[in-house]
């Protein structure tokens, strides 16, 4: 097992918990990808809302939502954005506490925009 396993854990159950409306597509060891719903999107397909990603010593958390017209208004805190890779993917090789809560704020707020 990955000495990041843990990590990997805490990130997938933020993202499950900020964004309860959203549906499970992938769920493997390693891997989660949470959809919007295809009757929120009105939608043939899912539509990819995120991911959490355990990759060698790290844990990326993507965000796509951020990038999407629902979520583009959405502010994200400095310091975690200096966790970001890119607009919509973090990045993480520890537990911080202060980061996952603006994270959490972050994809709940993301989460909720695609509700209304």
């Amino acid at each position: 097992m990955n000495d990041q396993y843990p990590l990997y854990i805490a990130l997938r159950d933020l993202m499950v918990r900020a964004a309860p409306a959203m549906k499970i597509g992938k769920d493997v060891v390693g891997e989660c990808t949470v959809n919007v719903p295809t009757a929120t999107m009105a939608a043939k397909d899912p539509i990819w809302f995120g991911t959490v990603r355990l990759t060698g010593h790290k844990v990326s958390y993507y965000l796509p939502a951020l990038a999407m017209r629902e979520g583009r208004d959405i502010p994200v805190p400095d310091g975690l954005k200096a966790r970001a890779q890119t607009k919509t993917c973090f990045t993480f090789s520890d537990i911080e506490p202060d980061r996952f809560a603006e994270l959490e704020t972050v994809t709940r707020a993301a989460a909720q925009a695609f509700a209304a």
